[in-house]
């Protein structure tokens, strides 16, 4: 199962990736701006009781998005900055989904600190 807010619990239902998501496409998520946040939030992890992101070390855009960080308007700098504004908001309305995404990230994947708090 994905983890979802209590929005998109909601709106979405439930999503289920036994071996590839169901919204999946040839193009990537065929969701788009309505995907959710764990979804979103990749290759970032966040745990919210550090106040800390981590990467997917797996993940191999890891180089591209840690040169990225430092570049004004690149994809990775603006993406963190998303996900940024978007934690502010989860930690006031939903801490819980926060905590649990983390549980589920941190046992899935291969986690780095990314070394950036949030602003």
């Amino acid at each position: 199962m994905v983890n979802l807010t209590s929005l998109e619990r909601r709106s979405l239902g439930p999503i289920c990736i036994a071996t590839r998501c169901q919204h999946l496409g040839n193009k990537g998520c065929t969701l788009e701006k309505n995907k959710p946040f764990g979804c979103d939030l990749y290759p970032l992890a966040y745990d919210p009781e550090g106040k800390r992101f981590y990467f997917d070390r797996e993940c191999p855009l890891l180089p591209t998005y840690m040169r990225e960080l430092d570049v004004s308007g690149s994809d990775a700098s603006r993406h963190l900055a998303r996900m940024q504004a978007a934690i502010r908001r989860l930690e006031k309305t939903d801490l819980n989904y926060l905590r649990a995404n983390f549980e589920f990230d941190r046992d899935y994947f291969d986690l780095e600190p990314l070394n950036r708090t949030p602003d």
